[in-house]
């Protein structure tokens, strides 16, 4: 008898034709005794779709007429599931390569911690061996985030399995009643912040957010828009207002707009040292 629950893995592509091969591939591989695997297509116009239906017949393609935006479409689909029968999602990027053990060490992770809770993996960068993603910090009132360990190798970082402030929204382990209790992701994020909104919100109901040590997947950061985007900056600038703005009393808003735009120029000059940090 199969005592695994069932996790539905689902994974939100936009014209992903160069990667989501990859991707698709290596999510199959994965160890765990019990998952589907359902694409949520975000109205692409390139051969994504195609490459999905004729080399991943068994997976489920769910196909958006237009691009909706990350929220929207997951919580569409999350609408559309909302009577299956299956217990956790994994809410997964479609620009990552996973290990085998993902699940598994998720899983195990849960069982030690909670199943109400909140889960990821460490993330690394595709092109080379620097974390990206070691846990999750965020200041509500400066809309501030930051990634454990971004930029670092781990042969000089070391941390352990512990409980962070937020999951990334690049790969997360969630319970479908916690998804259904907190209405899915807020639809006022076209971009950006969907995931610290939800892990803060989950924590206001006792569901907390953990980074696992024992699994990691590797991300090609910002494939759909770009590094360099000034559409992508422009989007994350207004997804951290709206955050601000949701968390905080209006006053405090205000207040915390003033001291964003002060310390804006420090926040370039840190971007760029990160870039020439990679480079």
């Amino acid at each position: 008898m199969n005592n695994y629950p069932h996790i539905k893995i689902l994974i939100l592509n936009w014209n992903g034709e160069k990667i989501i091969e990859n991707c698709l591939n290596s999510v199959q591989k994965i160890k765990y005794n019990n998952y589907s695997i359902d694409v949520i297509d975000n109205g692409s116009s390139d051969q994504s779709n195609q490459i999905i239906i004729e080399k991943f017949p068994n997976i489920k393609l769910h196909m958006i007429e237009k691009n909706i935006g990350y929220s929207k479409a997951y919580n569409k689909i999350f609408n559309k599931l909302k009577n299956n029968n299956f217990e956790y999602y994994l809410i997964l990027n479609n620009d990552v390569i996973v290990e085998d053990n993902l699940l598994n060490e998720l899983y195990n992770t849960m069982n030690k911690y909670g199943d109400n809770h909140i889960y990821g993996p460490k993330i690394y960068y595709s092109n080379n061996n620097f974390l990206w993603y070691g846990g999750g910090y965020f200041n509500k009132f400066l809309g501030v985030t930051l990634h454990d360990g971004i930029n670092k190798n781990e042969s000089n970082y070391e941390y352990k399995t512990r409980k962070t402030k937020y999951v990334s929204g690049c790969c997360m382990l969630i319970k479908k009643k916690t998804i259904e209790d907190l209405y899915g992701f807020d639809e006022n994020y076209t971009m950006y912040f969907e995931d610290v909104d939800l892990c803060y919100r989950a924590s206001n109901i006792s569901s907390f957010s953990y980074v696992s040590d024992s699994c990691s997947i590797n991300h090609e950061v910002s494939y759909s828009l770009g590094k360099n985007s000034l559409y992508k900056k422009y989007i994350k600038i207004i997804s951290q207002i709206k955050f601000i703005y949701k968390h905080n009393y209006k006053i405090l808003f205000l207040l915390s707009l003033l001291i964003n735009i002060i310390i804006l120029p420090f926040y370039i000059l840190i971007n760029l040292n990160n870039k020439l940090f990679r480079l």
